[in-house]
């Protein structure tokens, strides 16, 4: 039984970074006082409701609408946590870094599988973490995320299907509507290709614009997800960001992947783009759905 609270990978995780293939892994964070549900619950009043976003329980897989029809209202957050065995809601604390106790602990999951791993660190950039905390029966609707994703689970027990794009064309697609405000949320579901089954302490590797969604069983989930930025992923990012920027001009760029030369050129404009927003509106706050 791992008894750390870092996923427990060895150095063969090098090559399921370097893939994005799916991994599933053990971590020894259930049971940690700092994820019990009132500990949670006291979290969610720390950040606020600003930070904080809540969706009913059951929905379906897939939706047209990017689960807008799905939103609840954020009213009491520690209660509501507190009663989620009978509520039939949905919540994520987003970036639970902006918490300095919590901040700690996103490095240390982090850096800890770096070492196990023999990645360094130091490439690992954007950090965030955000807890999942939701009713028996609950649904996380298929999407896909462009970070890097660790998902730990810490109470309950749920079903991971893992799914992939059946063209080149279809990922395009849903990448040009995660731009336009989907953030990754699917209309039709891939064809499943791995399931993972999460108890406590155990946990997956979800890679980067790879089409996952989840299921609950019959009890209240509580889950950490930590999620970073590599070169890999934010070069990716920042060419699909440039290309959605000059496609509404009436041009049609050449996609990330297909001309290497022209996607660094790209590269190179969005990170001087950026600074420049940076010193003059002064640096954001990062979030995820």
């Amino acid at each position: 039984m791992n008894s750390t609270p870092w996923p427990a990978v060895d150095r063969s995780f090098q090559f399921a970074l370097a893939q994005r293939k799916p991994t599933p892994f053990s971590h020894g964070l259930a049971g940690d006082p700092r994820f019990s549900l009132d500990a949670i619950a006291r979290l969610g009043d720390e950040l606020g409701a600003e930070s904080i976003s809540a969706e009913k329980a059951a929905k379906p897989l897939v939706s047209a609408d990017a689960g807008a029809a799905n939103v609840l209202e954020v009213v009491a957050v520690s209660d509501q946590i507190r009663a989620l065995a009978a509520n039939d809601s949905w919540f994520t604390l987003l970036n639970i870094e902006q918490s300095e106790h919590y901040r700690d602990l996103v490095d240390q999951v982090l850096e800890g599988m770096a070492a196990n791993a023999g990645l360094d660190p130091r490439t690992m950039k954007r950090r965030m973490g955000f807890v999942f905390a939701s009713s028996p029966g609950s649904v996380t609707s298929a999407h896909f995320d462009i970070e890097h994703s660790f998902l730990l689970q810490l109470e309950g027990h749920r079903r991971l299907g893992f799914g992939g794009f059946s063209s080149k064309e279809d990922r395009e697609r849903e990448v040009h509507r995660y731009w336009n405000g989907s953030f990754g949320r699917l209309d039709t579901l891939p064809e499943q290709t791995l399931e993972v089954e999460l108890s406590p302490g155990q946990g997956a590797y979800i890679p980067p614009y790879t089409p996952h969604w989840l299921a609950n069983g019959d009890s209240t989930s509580l889950s950490l997800t930590v999620t970073f930025f590599n070169r890999d992923n934010a070069d990716e990012s920042m060419v699909q960001a440039f290309n959605e920027k000059v496609s509404r001009l009436g041009i049609a760029p050449k996609v990330y992947g297909d001309a290497p030369v022209r996607d660094r050129s790209k590269v190179a404009f969005m990170r001087a783009y950026g600074a420049v927003k940076r010193r003059i509106r002064g640096p954001g706050t990062s979030a995820s759905h």
